[in-house]
Parts: structure tokens; C-alpha cells; sequence
């Protein structure tokens, strides 16, 4: 942080701003009751991984506005393409067969990116649009291929996916279920894989990994194979405690799932594009999902569903497209131009 002294007329110019700011504006994951006491930091500008406040401080980024800025704030390739995207089409739609050039090349794009061959790509406006998504389309396959009691969804303790309604419930935290209501019916929740916190003395991550796939087998089992539609997992746990799962984790627990034909939705909201060392987490910790969730570095305000191959059989895309579910998955601004 630079810590330069900000003059008197910064100085007076920041509390206006910040007493209209305490007046008007909710903040998300904000202590609402402090707020009023706690002078807002209000940010003005950004240069590379710096920010400046309204008061000319300036401060190294390291979260990276919340993992989004890959290539730094004010990069100036990126504000020449928005600009020229705002010049030629700011903004359109994509519902009842219409497209546009950003959409189409996105698309293929993260196809020619993923972590195993996958075939279509819906573009949503956050991880937690992208989530809550992947719930209903869970959903809908089951009913369309004649399984309407294969929706429950299992996710883990500690995790977190968003903040709607669905996204929310499948977080693994309960500050984000209390008084909410939340998580709601058919969303389960497991162990979560830490090996530091929750092993048992002397266990190795082998066979920490054993027992937690046991126990998610031994669930399924409980609630009734044909009742559970899909398991939910980021590759790293993200908010949780930035967790790296124990070694032969997924290998195990994609056993199950595919023991139970239980579908794997891999959520890549913050591990996706490279941060793991491969484009993908799923990747680095093998993992072959049946749907991919990704926003933040690579898509920047988007988010994209990624769905698996698009074959006569077993595929949960091909059973949407050809019971023409076409408006049923619809976000306002997705794949919107601009």
C-alpha cells in the first residue's frame, strides 16, 4: 500500500462519497449492522495488479478482484476489444435461434479448452447462474429419460458453488444456509475431503480418500441410487479453506458416481484456466465431468456450462436437445453480444 497522505479536498470528497454509499448501497458478504460504522474503501481506478482509492492510495491486488483480473486491471488489449464490441453490436440476444460472431467464437473456444471432449456450451452471468443451471439440467435429463426420481444432488461440507438459491444450498457453509431457509429439499451434503482437519491419527491420504468414498457409497446407498442424479465438486476447494483434495480422492469417488450412474458436475469457477497449473482442475486431479461450470479469469463477467459429448447414448445433452427443452435453459444475457 502507498501510504501518501490524501489532501483535504480528497479527503472531503470521500466522505460524501461514503456516506451516500452507506445510504444507498447493500454489500454483499458485508457485516450490514458494522457498515454504517466502518469507512467504505472506495476504489477509483486500476493499473496491472494495483488499485487506487478515491483518496490516491494505492494497494497491490493480490485477490485479484475476487480471481477475475488474469491480465490486470486497464489492460489496454482488452478495453480496445470491448470498445470495439461496443461500437459494432453493444449488446443482442440469443434466444429463438439468433447468434452473434462473440458468442459462436467463445464457444468453440472453451470446446477446444476442455478437460475431456465435450460438446456444447450455455453461457450464463456468474458461477452461480452457471450452478443453478447445471441443477435444472440435471433435473430435466432425469425426466426426460424417464427417471423423474433421480434428482437429489450431493455436494460437501465446506464447499461453495454461489449464492442463489440452488447455488447457496449447495454450498457446504452453513452461514451462507442460516436464515435463509436454506439448503433447500433434495440437496445433500458429505464429508469434506481435508485431510489436515478431519483424518484420523496415523491415516494416510490414501486412505483418508478410501473412507470418504466409502461413506459417500454408503449415502447413496441410504438415500436410494435412484434418487441421487448428480455429485458436485470443485477440483480445489476454493472458499473452504483453499483445499487440495487427498491423493486418489476423485479417482475413488468417480468410482461410485459411476457405480450409480450418478452424474459429475465439476465446478471451475476459480480453479479453471490455468490455476492449477493445466487449463483445467479437472485435469490436474482427473477429473472427467459430465458438466463443467467456469466463470471469473476466463470469462470475465460471464460464466459457461460446458456439457459432455453429444452421442446417441448416455449423453444428457442429446436427450435435452431431442425432447426440445429450448425454453427452459434461458438466462437474459446469455451469450449477449458486447
Amino acid at each position: 500500500m502507498n501510504a501518501s497522505i490524501p489532501t483535504a479536498a480528497l479527503q472531503a470528497a470521500h466522505a460524501e462519497r461514503a456516506a451516500n454509499d452507506i445510504a444507498a448501497h447493500l454489500h454483499p458478504f458485508t457485516n450490514l449492522a458494522a457498515h454504517p460504522q466502518v469507512d467504505p474503501l472506495v476504489i477509483e481506478r486500476g493499473d496491472g495488479i494495483y488499485v487506487e482509492d478515491d483518496q490516491g492510495r494505492r494497494y497491490l491486488e493480490a485477490m485479484s478482484g475476487l480471481w477475475c483480473v488474469s491480465l490486470g486491471f486497464s489492460n489496454a488489449r482488452l478495453a480496445k476489444a470491448g470498445s470495439d464490441a461496443l461500437h459494432t453490436l453493444p449488446c443482442y440476444h440469443t434466444f429463438n435461434h439468433r447468434s452473434n460472431a462473440a458468442a459462436i467464437a467463445l464457444a468453440e473456444k472453451l470446446l477446444s479448452m476442455a478437460p475431456v471432449p465435450m460438446s456444447k456450451v450455455f453461457f450464463a452471468n456468474s458461477g452461480s447462474e452457471a450452478n443453478d443451471t447445471a441443477v435444472k439440467l440435471v433435473w430435466y435429463y432425469h425426466n426426460a429419460i424417464g427417471k423423474p426420481g433421480k434428482k437429489k444432488i450431493i455436494a460437501r461440507r465446506n464447499a461453495y458453488h454461489g449464492v442463489t438459491v440452488a447455488a447457496a444450498s449447495l454450498s457446504g457453509l452453513v452461514p451462507n444456509h442460516r436464515d435463509f431457509d436454506l439448503p433447500i429439499d433434495r440437496v445433500l451434503h458429505v464429508d469434506c475431503p481435508h485431510h489436515y482437519r478431519y483424518a484420523e491419527p496415523g491415516e494416510t491420504e490414501e486412505a483418508f480418500a478410501t473412507r470418504l468414498a466409502d461413506a459417500l457409497e454408503q449415502r447413496i446407498l441410504a438415500e436410494g441410487p435412484d434418487t441421487v442424479g448428480a455429485f458436485i465438486a470443485e477440483p480445489v476447494m476454493g472458499a473452504g479453506g483453499v483445499l487440495v483434495p487427498p491423493a486418489t480422492y476423485f479417482e475413488k469417488v468417480q468410482a461410485v458416481l459411476r457405480k450409480y450412474e450418478v452424474l459429475l458436475i465439476a465446478d471451475e469457477v476459480i480453479c479453471g484456466f490455468c490455476r492449477t497449473g493445466e487449463m483445467f482442475g479437472s485435469t490436474t486431479f482427473g477429473l472427467r465431468p459430465d458438466i463443467l461450470t467456469a466463470a471469473k479469469a476466463g470469462t470475465e463477467d460471464a460464466s459457461a456450462l460446458i456439457l459432455r459429448v453429444y452421442q446417441p447414448t448416455n449423453a444428457p445433452l442429446r436427450v435435452v436437445v431431442r425432447t426440445g427443452a429450448r425454453r427452459r435453459f434461458r438466462w437474459r444475457y446469455s451469450g449477449r453480444a458486447g
